[in-house]
């Protein structure tokens, strides 16, 4: 019976945490917002991203344009509220469905495939050739707290192939998505060791926060890997969802 109303209380509080969550999304705007589209959009795809990259670290419009998550009939649309004198119910309601729709657009899950590796050999050399290092990095830390010992074992063995065929790189992507699902991946430290600059500030903040969910987990991970190592990846923002 404890189990029941246990289990029954997790699904209320998702239920309330969901429609709070579009409460904040979905909100009135005045007039003047409206016809500020572009910087009212921006500003709510800017709060509402748990990391830039979800809207590839540019203009939020540019991107959902870009993206085709603006459709060019909704451009226009938008464009014309700039202009528009009298703005209808039906048009602040259309804006309103817009921006919410936007938002909930760049929510994704940052996932390697294989073509996201743009060299697999140099990775795994790079990754055991700075395990060896005396200074704080990713790989050591990699090596000492992240990988079991199977895995860092397989990584290890990748390095001294010649070459790594389609069926290793699968592997090594696996491995690596595996990484990407686990809390302790990301140290503030050991990516010091690997340059200091504003966006691993960006996930030294995120970090500090307790409480994350297991998505928020995962992109503060592969942005981290990203960083770590940028030469062997294609940019975040091309990485399957």
């Amino acid at each position: 019976m404890k189990k029941i109303l246990i289990l029954l209380s997790v699904i209320m509080l998702t239920a309330c945490t969901s429609l709070r969550n579009k409460e904040v999304q979905k909100q009135k705007f005045t007039n003047e917002n409206m016809k500020n589209w572009g910087e009212t959009i921006s500003k709510e795809i800017v709060n509402n991203a748990y990391i830039s990259d979800l809207y590839g670290n540019e203009n939020p419009v540019y991107y959902l344009r870009k993206t085709g998550k603006m459709s060019e009939k909704q451009y226009d649309f938008l464009k014309g509220l700039s202009t528009k004198k009298d703005i209808t119910a039906e048009d602040s309601e259309k804006f309103e469905n817009l921006v919410s729709k936007y938002v909930s657009k760049i929510d994704r899950k940052f996932y390697l495939k294989d073509n996201n590796l743009k060299n697999p050999k140099g990775l795994v050399q790079k990754m055991v050739s700075d395990s060896y290092l005396r200074m704080e990095n990713p790989s050591n830390h990699i090596e000492n707290t992240v990988a079991m010992e199977e895995e860092w074992a397989k990584i290890v063995e990748f390095s001294k192939q010649k070459d790594l065929n389609e069926k290793d790189v699968k592997k090594l992507r696996k491995i690596l998505n595996k990484f990407l699902k686990r809390r302790e991946f990301f140290d503030s430290k050991s990516w010091y060791g690997a340059e200091v600059s504003q966006r691993v500030e960006e996930l030294v903040d995120l970090s500090k926060v307790t409480i994350k969910s297991k998505r928020d987990i995962n992109n503060i991970n592969a942005k981290a890997l990203y960083i770590a190592y940028p030469n062997y990846f294609s940019p975040l923002e091309n990485w399957d969802n």
